[in-house]
C-alpha cells in the first residue's frame, strides 16, 4: 500500500539535496539516489512515527521522532515498490521491459555485424580527417535508440578511424556525447520517450493534487482511490511539445554538426588537443590517463556475420512502424467521426488520422514495450535465418550481454522513479511552488532551466533530475501562468545541459571510456561548447517567455 502524501515543508527537499550532494561527493549517481530515497523513509517516519511502528505512548515524547526516523527506513521498500516504474503495469511494460528488450537487441546487433555495417557504410566515404569527423558525428546520429547504447558502441567502433587520421580522442568523445545523446533523447521511440512520459505524468499528478490542473486537462489524470494517476496514453502530445521546445538538444546537435563540417572552430582546450594530434603529438597527451572500455572492446562480431547496414535498419524500422501502428491502428469504434477520419477498416480494426485540424491522442500512445519486443523478435529471426549469428545459443548469449549492458540504465531509472515518488510523498511540489509564487510568468521558463541545469550538473543524472523537477515545474507553470510547453522544454533542456557538463555524468563517463579519452580532458574540452548551446537555449527561453502567450502550443492537446 502506498504511503499517504504529507506536507513535510522544508524537509521535503532533504532527499533531493542528499541525492545531489552525495552523488557529487562520491562521484556515483546511484549512491546519491539510494541515500536520497532512504532519507525520505526516515523523514516520513520522523513526521509520522505511528506509520513506522513507534508505540503511541512514545509519539509525543522527545524520542518519538528519533525512533520514527530510524524505524522509518522500513518505508524504503514501499517507496520503491510504489514508484511509477513498478506500481503501474504500463510503466513495467513500456519502460522497464522495453529497456531490456532494446538491450537484448543491442547485443544481437553487435554480434550480427549490424552496427559494424552502419559504421562501415559511413567509413567508406571517409578519406580525410574532415570526412572522419563527419562519420563520427553521423554515427552518433544513426545509432540513437538509446544514449547508453550510443556511447557504448560508437566510441569503440569509430576510434580506429579517428586514430588513423590523427583526430584527438577528446574530439571523438565530444561527438559521441554531443551528437548521440541529444539524438537519442529526441527520438520518441527510444528509451527516453516513455521515461519522459512518466516524469511528465508525475507533474500532472502533482498539479491535480494541488488543484492547479486546468479543467480542460482533467482527462490527463484519473482518480485512483484517494490519489490521482496520470493517464499515460493521453500524455504524448505534451511530450512532443517538450521535444519541440528542447532547445539545448537541438542546439547541441547543430553545433556538433557545424564543428564536424569545420564551420565552427576548435575552441579553448579542444583547439589544443587537435593541434597536438594533427602535428603528430598523439591522439592523447603524454600526461593523459585515457579510459578504455575493455568490455566493449571484447564485444565482438560473430565470425559468420557479414556486416550489413540493413541488419540495423530492418529491426529499427520494425520498432518505429509497430510503435506508430499501435497509436493509429485501433479497435473499431474508438472515437467519434468529428474528431478523427477513418482511412479504412479491416477485421474490426481501423486506421485513424486526425480530422478538421483537431488532434487527439486518445488512441493508445506509442507502445514501446510492444514495439521493442517486436523488433527484438525480428532481429533474432533475421540474423539466424541469414546465418549472421551461428546458433541459438550464440544469439541468447548476445542478448544476455545486451541485457547486462543496459542494466545500469535500468538501475538509475529505478532510483530516479523512486526519488520522484519519495519527494512527491513528502509534498515537495507544494513547498517549491510557493517559491515561484512571486516570480513573473515570463521568467519561469529560464529560471527552471537554470535550476534544472544545476541539479543535473550536481547529481550527474538527467533521469534523476527529471524525477525531481517535473513534479515541481508543471504545477509551477499552471500556478504562475507560464507557457506549459516552454516550461517542459526548459526542464528537458536543463537536464541534458547539466548532464553534458558534469564530470560524474554516466553518459559522459561512458563517452570518455569508449573513446579512449582522458575523462577530465573530455569534460574540459566539451564544456565550452555546452555553455554556448546553453546560452543560446537560455536566451530562447527568456525571449519566448516574454513573447509566447500561455495558450500557445505546437502540438494541440
Amino acid at each position: 500500500m502506498a504511503l499517504d502524501q504529507i506536507s513535510a515543508g522544508w524537509l521535503s527537499v532533504v532527499p533531493a539535496l542528499l541525492a545531489i550532494s552525495l552523488a557529487w561527493y562520491s562521484r556515483d549517481a546511484i549512491i546519491g539516489l539510494f541515500v536520497g530515497v532512504a532519507s525520505a523513509g526516515a523523514v516520513y517516519g520522523a513526521l509520522k512515527p505511528a506509520s513506522a511502528g513507534v508505540p503511541q505512548d512514545m509519539i509525543g515524547g522527545a524520542f518519538g521522532p528519533t525512533l520514527g526516523a530510524i524505524f522509518g527506513l522500513k518505508h524504503v521498500p514501499t517507496i520503491i515498490a510504489t514508484s511509477p516504474l513498478f506500481s503501474d503495469a504500463w510503466y513495467v511494460e513500456n519502460v522497464l521491459l522495453a529497456i531490456f528488450a532494446i538491450g537484448g537487441m543491442i547485443g544481437l546487433m553487435i554480434r550480427s555485424g549490424a552496427i559494424q555495417g552502419v559504421l562501415e557504410a559511413l567509413v567508406e566515404r571517409a578519406d580525410s580527417p574532415e570526412d572522419a569527423e563527419k562519420a563520427a558525428f553521423l554515427a552518433g546520429i544513426a545509432i540513437h535508440i538509446d544514449d547508453y547504447f550510443n556511447c557504448l558502441v560508437v566510441g569503440s567502433m569509430m576510434r580506429p578511424l579517428t586514430d588513423k587520421y590523427n583526430i584527438s580522442r577528446a574530439k571523438l568523445a565530444y561527438y559521441v556525447d554531443s551528437a548521440g545523446s541529444p539524438a537519442a533523447r529526441l527520438a520518441f521511440y527510444s528509451t527516453w520517450g516513455v521515461a519522459l512520459i512518466g516524469f511528465i505524468g508525475g507533474g500532472l499528478e502533482q498539479a491535480a493534487a494541488q488543484n492547479t490542473l486546468p479543467s480542460d486537462m482533467s482527462s490527463y489524470v484519473v482518480q485512483n482511490g484517494d490519489s490521482v494517476q496520470a493517464t499515460t496514453d493521453q500524455i504524448w502530445p505534451l511530450f512532443f511539445n517538450s521535444l519541440a521546445f528542447g532547445f539545448y538538444s537541438w542546439t547541441a546537435l547543430i553545433i556538433a554538426a557545424l564543428v564536424a563540417w569545420q564551420v565552427v572552430p576548435n575552441i579553448f582546450g579542444m583547439g589544443d588537443e587537435e593541434e597536438r594530434a594533427r602535428n603528430g603529438g598523439g591522439v592523447v597527451g603524454d600526461d593523459h590517463d585515457p579510459m578504455i572500455s575493455r568490455e566493449m572492446d571484447e564485444y565482438e562480431v560473430a565470425e559468420t556475420a557479414t556486416p550489413d547496414w540493413r541488419n540495423f535498419a530492418i529491426p529499427i524500422a520494425t520498432m518505429i512502424l509497430v510503435g506508430l501502428g499501435a497509436m493509429f491502428w485501433r479497435p473499431n469504434p474508438v472515437v467519434s467521426a468529428p474528431q478523427m477520419n477513418t482511412l479504412f477498416s479491416v477485421g474490426g480494426y481501423q486506421l485513424i488520422l486526425p480530422a478538421g485540424g483537431q488532434w487527439s491522442f486518445d488512441i493508445g500512445g506509442v507502445r514501446l514495450g510492444l514495439a521493442s519486443f517486436a523488433a527484438l523478435v525480428v532481429a533474432f529471426v533475421l540474423y539466424r535465418l541469414k546465418g549472421d549469428i551461428p546458433s541459438n545459443k550464440d544469439a541468447t548469449e548476445a542478448m544476455t550481454r545486451g541485457f547486462k549492458g543496459i542494466l545500469l540504465a535500468a538501475v538509475i531509472l529505478m532510483f530516479a522513479s523512486s526519488i520522484q515518488n519519495a519527494v512527491t510523498i513528502l509534498g515537495i511540489s507544494d513547498f517549491v511552488t510557493d517559491w515561484f509564487s512571486d516570480v513573473p510568468a515570463f521568467l519561469v521558463p529560464v529560471a527552471l532551466f537554470v535550476v534544472t541545469s544545476m541539479v543535473s550538473f550536481s547529481d550527474g543524472s538527467s533521469w534523476a533530475t527529471y524525477g525531481i523537477m517535473f513534479p515541481i515545474a508543471i504545477p509551477v507553470a499552471f500556478s504562475t501562468g507560464a507557457n506549459l510547453p516552454l516550461v517542459m522544454g526548459a526542464v528537458f533542456s536543463g537536464g541534458i545541459f547539466g548532464d553534458h557538463s558534469s564530470p560524474i555524468s554516466d553518459t559522459t563517463v561512458l563517452a570518455s571510456s569508449t573513446s579512449g579519452s582522458d575523462h577530465l580532458v573530455h569534460v574540459k574540452t566539451q564544456i565550452p561548447y555546452a555553455i554556448i548551446c546553453a546560452t543560446i537555449a537560455g536566451t530562447m527561453f527568456l525571449l519566448l517567455g516574454i513573447t509566447l502567450p500561455e495558450s500557445f502550443r505546437i502540438f494541440p492537446y
